[in-house]
C-alpha cells in the first residue's frame, strides 16, 4: 500500500467529514463521496448536543472545538417534561452557566463547521455508491450511481443506516424496532408553544406514543411524533387518511396543549427507525472499515452523533499516527467495536422502555 494511501471515505456526514478533516490535516490524501447532489438538497434534521468525552474529543481532534464552542448553544442542554394526560410541564435543569457538557448545535450548522474546514473540492457530491469489489494491488473499485468509477487503497464506510461498505462485509441488514418518529417542524411558534418547550428539549412519554421537541437555531421547533405500530398498519392508515391525520389522531387523549405542538407542525415526514442486532461484527477487509451508523446502528438515544464522531476520530488519528495502514485501520477497527458493543443493549433497551407505561426522560 502506498504511503499516503489514497482514501475514500462514503458519505458526507459529521462522522464521514471529521474523518477527512483530520486526515486532510494530517497530509493524506482524501475524497470523500456523498450521495446528496449538494449540502443543500435536503435539511439535516434536528439539533444535536455534542458531549464532553465523545463529540467534542473528536473536534478538538479536527482543530475545531473552539469554533464549535463559539457557535453551540449552552441554553440548549434545558431539559423539561410533559405529563400526556395533564399536559402539566416541569422545568429540567442544565450545567452551570459557562459548562460545555452537552452544548446544542444544528445538524446543519454541525456539518457546514466541518466543510468549511476542508478545502472545496474534497466532497464529490451526486455520488452515491452502488457497489464496493476488491481491484488490483489490493486496492478497492467503487462504482456509483451516476456511472463514475474510482479506485482507492482505504474505504471508510462512514455511509449510515443502509451503507453499501457494510453490505460488502457482511450480509446482516438493520432490524425495525417497531418504532416509527414522524418529523414536523414549526417555523415560527407562538408564544404558548414556545413557553412550553423553553430552550432545549421537551419530551413527553404516554406508552405507545411519545412526543419530543427540540428548540433549533432561529427559534424553529423540530417535533417527533413517535408511535409504536406496526409497520403495515401505518402503511394502510396513510393510504387510508392520510399522514397527517394519522398522526394527529394518535394523540386524541393527550391534554391540549401538547396536542397543538403536532397541529401546528408543518408536513409531516415518516422516519422508521431500525438497529442493528447488539452483537453486530462484521468480516474484517484489509484497507476498509465501518464507522458510525454503518458500524453500530441504534436507536436514537442521544449518543449515536457523538460515537460516530469518535468512531472516524479514532479511525483517523490511527491512520496519521502508523505507517502501516492495515495495522492502523485493525487497531482502530477493534475499539470501534468494542465501545459500540458496551453500548448497544442498554441503548436498544432503553429506547424500547420509552414506549412502556414505566417511561422517563432519561429511558428509564
Amino acid at each position: 500500500m502506498p504511503h499516503p494511501p489514497r482514501i475514500a471515505i462514503i458519505g458526507a456526514g459529521p462522522a464521514g467529514l471529521t474523518a477527512a478533516l483530520i486526515l486532510h490535516r494530517g497530509g493524506h490524501r482524501v475524497s470523500v463521496y456523498e450521495g446528496e447532489s449538494s449540502k443543500q438538497q435536503r435539511t439535516q434534521g434536528g439539533t444535536l448536543d455534542l458531549h464532553e468525552d465523545s463529540g467534542q474529543v473528536a473536534l478538538q481532534r479536527a482543530g475545531l472545538l473552539e469554533a464549535f464552542r463559539a457557535v453551540a448553544r449552552h441554553e440548549g442542554q434545558e431539559a423539561r417534561v410533559g405529563d400526556p394526560w395533564s399536559g402539566a410541564i416541569t422545568a429540567g435543569g442544565f450545567g452551570p452557566e459557562g459548562s460545555m457538557d452537552k452544548p446544542e448545535i444544528d445538524r446543519g450548522d454541525l456539518r457546514q463547521l466541518l466543510l468549511d474546514a476542508l478545502p472545496a473540492d474534497a466532497v464529490q457530491w451526486g455520488h452515491c455508491l452502488s457497489e464496493m469489489e476488491p481491484a488490483d494491488a489490493g486496492r478497492h473499485s467503487l462504482r456509483f450511481a451516476n456511472g463514475v468509477q474510482a479506485e482507492a487503497d482505504i474505504v471508510i464506510g462512514a455511509d449510515g443506516a443502509w451503507s453499501k461498505v457494510r453490505a460488502a462485509l457482511s450480509a446482516c441488514q438493520p432490524l425495525p424496532t417497531g418504532i416509527t418518529f414522524f418529523e414536523g417542524w414549526i417555523a415560527q411558534p407562538a408564544a404558548d408553544i414556545a413557553g412550553m418547550v423553553g430552550q432545549g428539549s421537551l419530551f413527553c412519554f404516554g406508552g405507545e406514543e411519545a412526543l419530543f421537541v427540540q428548540r433549533n437555531s432561529g427559534d424553529r421547533f423540530c417535533v417527533y411524533a413517535a408511535l409504536k405500530r406496526p409497520s403495515d398498519w401505518l402503511d394502510a392508515q396513510i393510504a387510508q387518511q392520510g399522514m397527517r391525520a394519522l398522526v394527529t389522531g394518535s394523540y386524541t387523549g393527550w391534554a391540549p396543549n401538547l396536542r397543538r405542538l403536532l397541529e401546528a407542525c408543518t408536513d409531516f415526514v415518516r422516519r422508521p427507525i431500525y438497529s442493528l442486532p447488539p452483537d453486530f461484527r462484521w468480516t474484517s477487509r484489509n484497507g476498509v472499515t465501518l464507522i458510525g451508523d454503518a458500524a453500530h446502528l441504534m436507536p436514537p438515544v442521544g449518543v449515536g452523533v457523538n460515537l460516530a464522531m469518535l468512531d472516524a476520530s479514532d479511525v483517523a488519528m490511527a491512520l496519521c499516527a502508523q505507517p502501516d495502514a492495515v495495522s492502523a485501520i485493525r487497531h482502530a477497527e477493534a475499539i470501534v467495536c468494542e465501545r459500540a458493543s458496551a453500548l448497544m443493549p442498554d441503548a436498544i433497551d432503553g429506547f424500547q422502555r420509552w414506549f412502556t407505561t414505566e417511561a422517563t426522560a432519561d429511558g428509564g
